[in-house]
C-alpha cells in the first residue's frame, strides 16, 4: 500500500522542484528542445507562476519569479492574432495578473499586456464572426480553451468579470452552438472539419466533434458557467449550455457504475457505422473526469440539483478508482494525477492527497523531483512545474487553488481561497 502524501513530503517534493528550477540557467538542460519563454504551458511565463505562488504563501523567494518573468519576456513578447491563453500576450497577462498581488508596482506593465489581449481578444471575435457569416465550419483553435476563444475568455473573466469584451466572447459562444450541415446532415456548430491534433487528417475525412476541456466543447461549456455563476450574459449562456449538454447528453456512454464519454466523435460514429472509443484515460484535457467537471460547473450555474448530484457520482468513481488503480500513468497537471487532484479538491467529490499518493513516492524529495522533471520537462501544464504547483498548494491545511483559472476551474468550488 503507498504511503499517504502527506503535507511535509508533499512540500518537500515541491520545495525540490523549486530548487531545481530556481533559475532559467539551472533549468536549461531539464526543457532540453521545449524551450519556448513566452509559453504558459511548458516555457518560462509557466514556471515563473509557480515561483510567484511561492512567493504568495512565503515559501519561495519571489527573486526566482523575477528571474523568469525576465527570462519570458527577454526576447520580447508576441502579441500578434497567433497568440493565446497559453502563448505569448495572454500568457503573460495571466502570470502577471497573479504577480500583482504579490508587487503591485506591475501595474504598469499589466496595463500594457491588457491592451495587447483587447487587440487581439477583438481581433479573434471579428475572425471568428465572419467565418460564422459564411457558414462554414471552426477550426479547434478558434473556440479552445488552448488556443482559442473559451481561453481567452477565460483570462478576461480572471482579470475583470466585467471586462468589456468578455459579453462578446459568450456571444460567440452562444452562435458556435448553431448547427452545421456535415455530410448532408445535421451536425453541432463546434464540429471542426479537422483531425483532434487540429490539422487536417485522413484518419478523420469528414472532421470531428471534439468534447475534451482542452481542445474541445466543454471548454466553452465550462466559461459559459462559470459566466453564469456571475451573472454575466445570463440567457446567452444558459440557451448555450443547454445546447451542449443536451448533445453530451446523447453520447455519454456505459452504465451507472461507469460512466464515461467519448474524446471525440467522428462523422462514422455519428451515423451508427462505427462504435466510440472508450472508456479511455480520464483527465483534465481528454475524458471523464474533464467532461463530468465541465457538466458540473453547468449544473450549478443552472440550478439543476439532479445533474449535479449525477456529475458528482461521476467525478468520484473516477477519482477513487484512479487513486487505486494504474488507470493515469503520469503526473501533470493535463493528463495526470496532479490535474485530477484540482478537480478533486475544487469540486469537492475527491481527496486531493490521495491522488497525489502517487506522485510522491518512489524515493526521498530529490529522487522524485529529478524524476518529475526528467519524465516531464520543466512546463506547467505537462510538467514538474504544474505537478510542483498541485504539491505546493493542494495538501496544505488550507489549500488554494485560485492559480487555476487557465484550467477554467472554479477555485470556490472546493475551499474559498
Amino acid at each position: 500500500m503507498r504511503a499517504a502524501c502527506t503535507t511535509s513530503r508533499a512540500s518537500a517534493v515541491a520545495a525540490r522542484v523549486a530548487d531545481l528550477l530556481a533559475s532559467p540557467m539551472q533549468a536549461r538542460a531539464w526543457a532540453r528542445e521545449r524551450w519556448w519563454p513566452q509559453s504558459l504551458a511548458q516555457g518560462a511565463a509557466g514556471v515563473a507562476l509557480l515561483h510567484i505562488e511561492r512567493a504568495r504563501t512565503g515559501e519561495g523567494a519571489w527573486e526566482r519569479a523575477q528571474a523568469w518573468l525576465e527570462c519570458a519576456v527577454a526576447q520580447g513578447v508576441d502579441a500578434s492574432p497567433a497568440a493565446h491563453l497559453f502563448y505569448g500576450a495572454p500568457a503573460l497577462a495571466y502570470v502577471l495578473h497573479r504577480a500583482q498581488s504579490v508587487r503591485p508596482e506591475f501595474g504598469p506593465q499589466l496595463a500594457r499586456l491588457d491592451a495587447a489581449v483587447d487587440r487581439i481578444v477583438t481581433d479573434r471575435l471579428e475572425r471568428a464572426q465572419a467565418r460564422l457569416a459564411s457558414g462554414g465550419g471552426p477550426v479547434l483553435a478558434e473556440f479552445d480553451t488552448i488556443r482559442g476563444l473559451a481561453g481567452l475568455g477565460a483570462l478576461l473573466l480572471a482579470r475583470d468579470e466585467h471586462h468589456p469584451l468578455l459579453p462578446g466572447v459568450l456571444s460567440y459562444l452562444k452562435a458556435l452552438t448553431g448547427p452545421l450541415t456535415v455530410d448532408d446532415a445535421e451536425a453541432p456548430g463546434w464540429w471542426a472539419r479537422v483531425g483532434p491534433n487540429g490539422k487536417e487528417d485522413p484518419r478523420f475525412p469528414s472532421g470531428h466533434a471534439n468534447t475534451g476541456m482542452a481542445h474541445g466543447i466543454c471548454g466553452p461549456l465550462a466559461l459559459l458557467a462559470l459566466a453564469l455563476q456571475r451573472g454575466i450574459a445570463v440567457q446567452e449562456c444558459a440557451e448555450a449550455m443547454g445546447c451542449i449538454l443536451d448533445w453530451l447528453d446523447v453520447w455519454q456512454q456505459g452504465d451507472a457504475d461507469l460512466v464515461w464519454w467519448p474524446y471525440w466523435v467522428t462523422s462514422a460514429q455519428r451515423f451508427g457505422a462505427e462504435k466510440v472509443a472508450g472508456p479511455q484515460r480520464p483527465s483534465w484535457c481528454y475524458g471523464t473526469a474533464g467532461v463530468a467537471h465541465a457538466q458540473l460547473l453547468a449544473a450549478k450555474a443552472l440550478g439543476d440539483a439532479t445533474r449535479a448530484e449525477r456529475c458528482r457520482g461521476v467525478l468520484h468513481r473516477v477519482f477513487t478508482t484512479a487513486a487505486v488503480s494504474p488507470v493515469v500513468n503520469d503526473a501533470s497537471l493535463c493528463h495526470g494525477y496532479a490535474g485530477l487532484a484540482l478537480l478533486a479538491h475544487t469540486t469537492g467529490t475527491g481527496q486531493a492527497d490521495d491522488l497525489l499518493t502517487p506522485v510522491g513516492g518512489g524515493g526521498d524529495a530529490h529522487t522524485v523531483a529529478t524524476k518529475l522533471l526528467s519524465t516531464g520537462g520543466i512546463g506547467l501544464l505537462e510538467g514538474a512545474a504544474g505537478t510542483a504547483l498541485a504539491l505546493h498548494t493542494l495538501t496544505g491545511p488550507a489549500p488554494k487553488s485560485g492559480w487555476a483559472g487557465f484550467l477554467l476551474c472554479d477555485p470556490t468550488g472546493g475551499a474559498r481561497d
